[in-house]
Formats: C-alpha cells, sequence, structure tokens
C-alpha cells in the first residue's frame, strides 16, 4: 500500500485526501463564501434602487456607487484568495492575508449602514485568517 492510503471499510483503498491540507481546503471555502457575498452585495448595489431619505420635506438621494464598486472588489479579491489558498505557497498564504486585510478595512468603514453583511463577511473572512496563519506555522509546511 502506498504512503497516504489506508484500507476502507469495505476493503477497498481509500486514498487519504491529505489531512494537513484540510484547513487550506477550509479556509479556502470561507475566503470563496465571503467573497461571493460582497460580489452579489455589489453587484446589488450598483443595479439596485438607490438609497434615500426623507428629511424635513425634503427627499436626498445618496451615490453609493463608489462603495458598490469597492465591495465588488474586495469580493472578487477574496474568491480569487480563496481559489489560490489551498495550493499551500507562500505566495497564495500572503494573497489571503491581504485579501483579509483588505476586506477588514473597507467592511469596518461601512458596518453602521450595513451590520449584518459586515459581521457575516468579516466573520468568515477572519476565520479562514486564522486557518491560514496556523497551517503557516505548521512545522511540515515548507
Amino acid at each position: 500500500m502506498r504512503a497516504g492510503t489506508r484500507r476502507g471499510g469495505d476493503g477497498g483503498t481509500v486514498v487519504d485526501g491529505g489531512t494537513n491540507e484540510r484547513p487550506l481546503v477550509l479556509a479556502g471555502i470561507l475566503l470563496g463564501g465571503a467573497g461571493v457575498f460582497d460580489v452579489l452585495a455589489g453587484i446589488g448595489d450598483l443595479v439596485g434602487d438607490p438609497y434615500v431619505s426623507i428629511e424635513g420635506g425634503a427627499m436626498y438621494h445618496y451615490d453609493v456607487t463608489g462603495w458598490a464598486w469597492v465591495n465588488l472588489t474586495a469580493g472578487v479579491l477574496l474568491v480569487v484568495a480563496g481559489a489560490l489558498v489551498p495550493l499551500g505557497r507562500r505566495w497564495s498564504a500572503r494573497l489571503a492575508l491581504f485579501a483579509v486585510v483588505a476586506a477588514v478595512a473597507t467592511h469596518l468603514l461601512i458596518l453602521t449602514y450595513h451590520p449584518l453583511r459586515v459581521l457575516i463577511v468579516l466573520g468568515l473572512a477572519l476565520a479562514a485568517a486564522r486557518l491560514v496563519l496556523r497551517q503557516r506555522r505548521s512545522p511540515t509546511r515548507a
């Protein structure tokens, strides 16, 4: 039997998917989920109705196109980082951490306007960053 394989319960050979890689795969899934959430929110802000408020008998329109593009860019960066982090390379880990820092910076600025969305995205991104950092400290990784 090769290294990295084991016998299954039914007698068949089961190839171990590399339990050392599982945290990076989970980090990629979390980053991808946060990125997709951001991309959809950015697209929704771009094509959706404008934000308005009525005060003192006047209606004010708010243009959020700039923030929509920032969220869309952060989301695409998170999705790309999520797709590349399972490779286990140093540059992919650095890209993932850069994407998380960029997402945290942009989302902290809009926390008061979209608190639930920000908490979801930041929770996913920070959990992924923790997995990447713990995996980078692992002595078996080169």
